[in-house]
């Protein structure tokens, strides 16, 4: 009985494990064809993307193109005689106006000439940034003059109860800035926007803390910009000469890391420029001359850090003696400040008279002539040399542009 019984428990057994094993295989068939499906899924979903994608990277191609067949024909038509002088036309009409409504604001509504200097500042210097960024000028957005306008604006519209922002930003802008036009010759040409903006950027801080000082009614001095009412009518001369060090101190090491050490294999390559090596190699100027005879100057024209170092030195002098007046006079008396501001912008309107009469006249006939030429092709062989005589005279105006930045 025992012998019968265990034969019949074996195959149960045997049975059981059979079962089990089977459900083991139906398991894993079942987990192969799901993996294969996800993985054909995978294939199919990496196919379809690469054709999506293939087709993205086409249209990009096609739409780079189309832009810059767009932009060759946008660029060929603004250098059209017809364009260029309708651009003129517009930054004239705007230049005069400004020229004439801005004292106009300062003397009946003082109150809205920090508003339109803000306006114009942003729009102005961003676009000189990009315009300069694609002709690889921009680092002269990083010098003093730039700085000064920021400092002014964080004045009006964020610290307007600091006594020292406004101090700092009084005497920069009356000295550093507003004799920049007389040792720079910044000239005022209504139809050059570029000049036009170099105006503004050193005129425009100092007539805006000029009037914020002078013509704003106390009123709103007091609700706006209570600083002004808690220096009072003198600048106390020592403290603010130190908070002016301190502040030109800090965009002076920072220019020094960011532009002298931080980008000075762009700059010693030539691929960027800045204003101190413009003025350094500038051998018919006053820095470049005093440079030599000091003995800084190499057979190579190499700019070294101890030309750096005393150009620094120049600017920093330079910035020293341009502010006492403004902390002796300027703050103090109206009309003498006022004297001060017209001169300033009497020698830009004359400065602008001179390029007018010694350069544009000439420069302007045969920037028209040597387009006309380009839109005729079977023009006679002089405008070779007109073409010539026009690029050297263009170059001249380029390099007079950037000095005067």
């Amino acid at each position: 009985m025992k012998n019968d019984q265990q034969p019949q428990n074996e195959i149960e057994d045997q049975d059981y494990d059979l079962n089990f094993y089977d459900l083991l295989e139906g398991i894993t068939d079942r987990i192969d064809a799901i993996s294969q499906r996800i993985e054909e899924h995978k294939q199919d979903s990496r196919q379809r993307w690469q054709r999506t994608k293939g087709e993205v990277d086409e249209q990009k191609r096609l739409l780079k193109i189309q832009l810059e067949k767009r932009v060759q024909i946008l660029s060929e038509n603004l250098k059209k005689p017809d364009f260029i002088r309708t651009r003129d036309k517009i930054t004239f009409t705007v230049g005069v106006a400004n020229t004439c409504f801005s004292p106009l604001i300062a003397g009946q509504w003082p109150h809205l000439l920090p508003i339109v200097y803000t306006i114009q500042a942003l729009f102005l210097i961003t676009l000189r940034f990009f315009i300069y960024k694609h002709k690889h000028w921009h680092y002269f957005i990083y010098d003093l003059c730039y700085y000064a306008n920021l400092l002014t604006l964080i004045y009006i519209w964020i610290l307007p109860t600091s006594e020292i922002l406004f101090s700092v930003c009084y005497t920069l802008a009356h000295g550093p800035l507003a004799v920049a036009i007389i040792l720079w010759r910044n000239s005022l040409v209504f139809h050059s926007f570029d000049k036009v903006t170099s105006i503004f950027i050193h005129m425009y801080p100092p007539l805006t803390m000029f009037t914020l000082r002078w013509l704003v009614p106390i009123e709103h001095q007091i609700k706006h910009y209570p600083a002004i009412i808690n220096v009072g009518s003198t600048l106390p001369v020592g403290r603010t000469i130190l908070y002016t060090i301190l502040f030109y101190s800090v965009w002076q090491a920072l220019y020094f890391i960011f532009i002298v050490y931080g980008r000075r294999e762009k700059v010693q390559s030539g691929s960027r420029v800045t204003s101190y090596t413009w003025l350094l190699n500038d051998k018919k100027g006053f820095v470049a001359r005093l440079v030599d005879k000091v003995g800084f100057a190499e057979s190579d024209n190499e700019i070294n850090i101890y030309k750096v170092l005393f150009y620094f030195l120049l600017q920093f002098a330079y910035m020293l003696i341009s502010i006492l007046p403004v902390c002796l006079w300027y703050y103090q008396y109206k009309y003498i400040n006022a004297i001060f501001l017209c001169s300033v912008f009497a020698v830009s309107v004359y400065n602008g008279a001179s390029f007018y009469i010694e350069v544009f006249s000439r420069q302007y006939i045969k920037s028209l002539e040597l387009l006309q030429g380009w839109e005729n092709p079977g023009a006679d062989k002089s405008s070779s040399s007109t073409h010539q005589s026009s690029k050297t005279e263009s170059h001249k105006i380029d390099e007079q542009n950037k000095k005067t930045s």
